[in-house]
């Protein structure tokens, strides 16, 4: 390719990829407003709240879960846990339409049962061609009425919340996932244990002036 060719190819490249740009935040402005997502597990008015931005396809978020999981158990009783999407599409490609389903499923009060489920199958959807047909497998284990999924993981409301949970983890400052929040304030590095997430709560109980687990 000549010198011009190239000129020209990198010229269109760009012109493509700010329309791409553009396009992206025109289809955003048309969003109904949204506050973001609100998929609550425990104690809901507690003193302490600990949110995880996740990406369901993400290996991190995949390994961290059982050991979060363990950790809501063990404080459901006296923290506010909140799990919200961060989908990092650039690189998992399977990640949005994920929390299309989860909050779909959100819809019909069944978020964390879809959380669980979609968790623990990464390993097999995100080899798939075709990843919905493990996510509306694991919709009908769960009881949820399938035609109400569709639409509402569809929907514009839907879009609006994940894209709203976007711009909240963004604004904290998240660049990988998962990005944990304690309190409203984003914890620069969480231990993948048990007891290390045991001792940011029980410090933040104690903080608050709540009795901590192990009192």
């Amino acid at each position: 390719m000549t010198k011009t060719g190239w000129i020209i190819f990198c010229a269109v490249v760009v012109l493509i990829f700010g329309g791409l740009i553009a396009m992206n935040r025109i289809n955003q402005a048309k969003l109904p407003k949204s506050n973001g997502s609100s998929n609550i597990y425990g104690k809901a008015d507690s003193k302490v709240t600990l949110t995880e931005f996740v990406d369901f396809q993400c290996e991190a978020c995949y390994a961290y879960y059982p050991t979060v999981k363990e950790v809501k158990e063990k404080y459901k009783d006296k923290v506010k846990f909140q799990v919200r999407h961060f989908p990092i599409s650039s690189s998992h490609k399977f990640a949005r339409i994920a929390a299309s389903y989860a909050e779909g499923a959100a819809k019909q009060g069944k978020f964390w049962e879809m959380h669980d489920k979609i968790f623990e199958g990464q390993k097999q959807w995100e080899v798939a061609s075709d990843p919905s047909t493990y996510f509306n497998g694991y919709a009908k284990e769960i009881g949820l009425d399938m035609q109400k999924l569709e639409t509402d993981r569809t929907s514009d409301e839907v879009k609006a919340i994940i894209t709203a949970d976007l711009d909240a983890v963004k604004k904290l400052g998240g660049n990988g996932t998962p990005t944990f929040v304690l309190n409203g304030k984003r914890i620069e590095k969480v231990d993948n244990s048990v007891d290390a997430l045991s001792k940011l709560i029980d410090d933040a109980l104690a903080e608050s002036g709540t009795e901590s687990e192990k009192d």
